[in-house]
């Protein structure tokens, strides 16, 4: 299938169409037509995921903003400092632990018989040596070592992302909330006005006054609530990474008009087209693979650049390559060394080559079958937590397929509910209906439009967060 990165692969079949047609000039306008035609359907499969990609960054911050805010974030400061201590210990790995070691000394030879004593002394210089191939593994460790430095980094920034993403759709969530409570508070508002004016003027009963005014403050708590979540969510996005702008209120996808909708009883009451308020923004970014995209493609990918399962990969070939250098270690180093004497007093001189060699233990022996026990515990976690993110990517998909299909429904149903309400106040305005009856329907038509925006919220998220996984999105691996 052909997706954004598709010029290169095009350009290799017109490349390969243009050969064939050479050879086969019987062919060549079959050939130019299938070139033609895959090149049509390339390049508007591209025009659809630029769109659906302007569509997704409307919903998110700028990226220039988010890597900012993640590179002089102390999370990833950190894991910048432990990837330079795991680059220090691999260099220290592949240096080796064998170190020279100068030895002196010095003594008094006395001869009994004579009584003649002199001066004697001997110098020596030795280093154990890696030998048996342990150097040349003690660099694949090192290495294996130094690519855990790199992908952990890797993975600090993929998961400092991943937060900045959840942080940034629950203030969008937020202000949803925050813009329904005073949606509604408005409607019950101008409705309290209404009925009190009724009252004065022995339309309604006391009754449906309280009933109002009991409904007024039932909101006005529900939007101290939202209030309250919002400032909450505010404070968790610009604390944590304060160069981040927060996002505007328009930026949830849908709107709603809270003018004057009631009116009073003496004059007709105009309304816009309640189906607009859940319409006047652009709807899901659609994918730009397309529908028909296999799920089980896209879950192999997944996993494939899926930071924690690369990092388990790599510590559990790093503890692989551990347990074969405990292996080896069975077979003792030799020490090798030079030594030169100076005896009774210098009438003698000696040189010579020291060579010793440690007598292994059983400790070696069980310190190389806890290695290769820790070796296969890290593989073994590593099909395990290959298992959990494939069911986890899989649990994602399908909340994303059936996420977006309930939002469509919700609008839908907000449109109509809306419809429903528009025409109650209407006519209450005129003498119909009761005041609980309007109420109903309000709460209603406000629950059903929150619906939706919460609805279509979750899902550009989970769209979001599945691109941000695939690496199509906030890609900051240095």
């Amino acid at each position: 299938m052909v997706t954004l990165g598709a010029p290169v692969a095009l350009e290799k079949i017109m490349k390969l169409a243009m050969k064939n047609a050479v050879k086969h000039r019987a062919l060549q306008r079959n050939v130019w037509g299938s070139v033609l035609l895959m090149l049509g359907m390339g390049f508007a499969q591209a025009q659809v995921a630029g769109s659906s990609d302007a569509v997704l960054q409307s919903y998110l911050p700028a990226e220039a903003a988010v890597k900012d805010a993640l590179l002089t974030s102390p999370l990833i400061e950190g894991a910048r400092a432990r990837r330079d201590a795991l680059s220090a210990r691999a260099q220290g790995i592949a240096a080796g632990t064998a170190e020279f070691t100068v030895r002196a000394t010095a003594q008094r030879r006395r001869e009994v018989g004579p009584g003649v004593s002199v001066q004697e002394s001997m110098l020596s210089l030795e280093r154990p040596l890696r030998a048996w191939g342990k150097r040349g593994m003690d660099a694949d460790l090192a290495a294996q070592t130094q690519a855990l430095a790199d992908i952990a980094y890797a993975d600090a920034l993929h998961e400092g992302s991943r937060e900045l993403l959840k942080l940034w759709f629950e203030h969008l969530r937020a202000q949803a909330d925050l813009k329904n409570a005073q949606t509604t508070f408005v409607l019950a508002a101008q409705m309290q006005r209404l009925t009190q004016s009724q009252l004065k003027q022995g339309e309604i009963s006391k009754l449906d006054a309280e009933l109002a005014q009991a409904e007024l403050d039932r909101i006005s708590a529900a939007r101290a609530v939202a209030q309250a979540q919002l400032a909450t969510t505010a404070s968790a996005l610009s604390r944590r990474y304060p160069t981040v702008e927060l996002p505007r209120a328009d930026m949830n996808g849908l709107s709603v008009e809270t003018g004057d909708k009631l009116g009073d009883k003496s004059r007709v009451v105009t309304t816009r087209n309640p189906s607009n308020s859940v319409d006047s923004k652009p709807a899901l970014p659609a994918w730009p693979e397309g529908a028909n995209v296999a799920m089980a493609d896209k879950r192999q990918e997944f996993l494939e650049k899926n930071h924690e399962l690369n990092m388990l990969r790599v510590d559990a070939q790093r503890l692989r390559l551990s347990a074969q250098r405990a292996s080896r270690d069975r077979l003792p180093d030799p020490t090798v060394g030079l030594f030169t004497a100076r005896e009774r007093a210098g009438a003698e001189q000696v040189t010579g080559v020291m060579l010793s060699m440690p007598l292994s233990g059983d400790a070696r022996s069980h310190h190389a079958v806890a290695a290769a026990a820790d070796a296969q515990a890290a593989e073994d976690q590593v099909r395990w937590t290959e298992q959990q993110l494939g069911a986890t990517f899989d649990g994602m998909w399908q909340q994303l397929l059936h996420k977006r299909n309930a939002t469509e429904w919700l609008k839908s149903a907000a449109a109509r509910q809306a419809q429903a309400a528009d025409k109650a106040r209407k006519g209450y305005a005129l003498g119909e209906g009761s005041l609980s009856e309007v109420l109903m329907m309000d709460r209603l038509a406000s629950d059903n439009l929150n619906a939706a925006e919460r609805m279509q919220l979750e899902a550009v998220a989970l769209q979001a967060m599945i691109r941000l996984d695939l690496h199509q999105m906030w890609d900051f691996d240095e």
